[in-house]
């Protein structure tokens, strides 16, 4: 049950720009299809405030895995059709993906920053390690990447995150092979 309200947060994250298009004529269901991910962030910020308080450090880094690696394709493509639209002209698409991009990485950040601080309460992590691995839950990529090494750091998922970050390293490099042919 813990692990529901993150699965749906990050459907919700991909559906979020469909969903205005199945409501062509009802104008608040188009504003609260919109609206949806930033109510889950809510949602996700009371769950973490309430009942995840008595969830055990593993079941955070779960929540915090689900979100996190969910949405790395959201986030690698949406930046590289972002960066690839800035490039071609100067259009008033990647702010507003940069808006929406950025609500979506604030409301999958509150069970990182339960996580990061329960495993410093606990001695897990120093509390260094916790005040940067809590800065980076706001800046794009390095939310995943400081998660990434503090799952490695404590032992947990470590197969599971190696895929994933070489995954990650591919898709990088295919959308940087693909932006340089296009200049070649």
């Amino acid at each position: 049950m813990a692990y529901l309200i993150p699965t749906l947060y990050v459907i919700v994250s991909y559906t979020f720009f469909l969903l205005p298009g199945l409501f062509d004529h009802v104008m608040e269901l188009k504003i609260l299809s919109i609206l949806l991910p930033f109510i889950m962030g809510v949602v996700n910020l009371i769950t973490v405030l309430t009942v995840g308080r008595k969830w055990t450090r593993k079941t955070l880094l779960n929540c915090t895995l689900i979100i996190k690696y969910g949405l790395l394709p959201f986030y690698l493509i949406g930046g590289s059709i972002t960066i690839g639209v800035t490039v071609a002209a100067l259009f008033p698409l990647p702010l507003m993906a940069l808006i929406f991009g950025y609500g979506i990485l604030l409301g999958a950040s509150p069970y990182a920053l339960a996580y990061i601080i329960k495993s410093c309460k606990e001695g897990k992590h120093s509390k260094i390690v916790a005040i940067l691995s809590g800065i980076c839950q706001f800046l794009f990529s390095f939310d995943v990447i400081s998660i990434m090494i503090l799952t490695i750091k404590e032992k947990h998922l470590v197969k599971t995150t190696i895929c994933v970050f070489g995954g990650m390293c591919l898709i990088i490099l295919l959308i940087l092979l693909d932006v340089f042919a296009s200049f070649v």
